[in-house]
């Protein structure tokens, strides 16, 4: 499955880089993320809850930084279990920022991930659903932390 979303942000790019880079701020925007911890320069474990339908999922999602672009770019992998055998594989994470003709910073991002387990076994209609709630709900939580 892919999700993808972008928009602009009133801050600059280098303001906006700072700002994901701030990984306890980005957190408070990311619905479900009860915490992340760095392990090293380019891996994190993210511990993540969410209700889909009957479930409730919580598991630790750990995440590797597989490059960057200083200011411009980055791109992450992970995986991801929980105790009742659903996992979770990102097979990419990528945000892109670029200045806004309008002044201010575009910001796009993307993800494709798996879903295994009791949990993929809802159907992708439930799942969708749910994606699309946390898509749009972490895009305007992103943009108001960056003051839009």
């Amino acid at each position: 499955m892919e999700v993808a979303d972008s928009f602009v942000a009133p801050s600059s790019p280098a303001e906006t880089w700072e700002f994901f880079w701030d990984l306890s701020r980005v957190g408070k925007c990311l619905p479900g993320c009860e915490e992340i911890t760095r392990l090293s320069d380019t891996s994190y474990r993210l511990r993540m809850t969410q209700r889909v339908g009957p479930f409730k999922v919580a598991m630790d999602v750990n995440m590797n930084v597989d490059e960057v672009e200083e200011g411009r770019r980055i791109a992450a992998s992970g995986e991801g279990k929980d105790r009742m055998g659903n996992r979770l594989q990102i097979k990419r994470l990528a945000a892109e920022l670029s200045e806004a003709p309008a002044g201010g910073t575009q910001v796009a991002y993307a993800i494709e991930f798996n879903l295994y387990g009791k949990l993929a076994s809802m159907g992708n209609a439930a799942i969708k659903r749910k994606v699309e709630e946390t898509r749009a709900e972490f895009t305007a939580n992103i943009a108001q932390a960056l003051g839009g």
